[in-house]
């Protein structure tokens, strides 16, 4: 019997290699919905695997992470979630002029992000940034998905090409795409064959 790969959990189809390095000092938070960390299709997890400074924490309603706190946050935390008060990500990233952002992600489902959202009064009060992807999604592991929806993996791609980093968000979505099929070969039981 196949052991599993002791890093990226897979039998058949270990991933670890096609892992590309980013050289990008993004920071972010993925704020993950309790029902999240148990889904064999979380794509955050493969975020937490590229970016040096990626913190994943369990959202909790009333007590918010101190890292997406203005106050306690090294870098200045901005949610990213497409509302009436959002802003466009580039219009956010040159008003910073430099200066480094926290990118909060809420991951989840779209019906699970807004719940989060609508339920935590410390997270209306962030300042809300969305991107200006035209992007499809390659994501099909859900069902319910609308047109636009990126996954919490396309979302974190999309900010790396938003904010200047085009050979990082190509390379993230190539490895992605990969991904994907491995994934799929992974759970019907069989090695990916090519």
């Amino acid at each position: 019997m196949s052991q599993k790969c002791p890093r990226c959990g897979f039998i058949h189809n270990c991933y670890c290699e096609a892992i590309p390095t980013i050289a990008s000092d993004l920071c972010f938070t993925l704020l993950t919905h309790p029902n999240e960390p148990s889904r064999a299709t979380n794509t955050g997890k493969l975020i937490d695997k590229l970016f040096d400074d990626c913190t994943i924490t369990e959202w909790q309603r009333k007590s918010p992470c101190e890292r997406c706190l203005p106050d306690t946050s090294p870098y200045s935390p901005v949610l990213v979630f497409p509302c009436e008060e959002s802003v466009p990500l580039a219009k956010w990233h040159q008003k910073q002029q430099g200066a480094k952002s926290n990118f909060i992600v809420l991951d989840g489902t779209w019906q699970e992000a807004q719940k989060m959202l609508n339920r935590s009064a410390w997270l209306k009060l962030l300042p809300k940034v969305h991107l200006d992807s035209a992007e499809l999604s390659q994501y099909q592991l859900r069902r319910n998905q609308e047109p636009g929806n990126l996954c919490t993996f396309e979302v974190c791609a999309e900010i790396t090409r938003e904010v200047g980093n085009e050979h990082d968000a190509n390379a993230m979505l190539t490895f992605f795409e990969d991904y994907l099929l491995r994934f799929q070969a992974e759970r019907s039981g069989h090695a990916l064959t090519r």
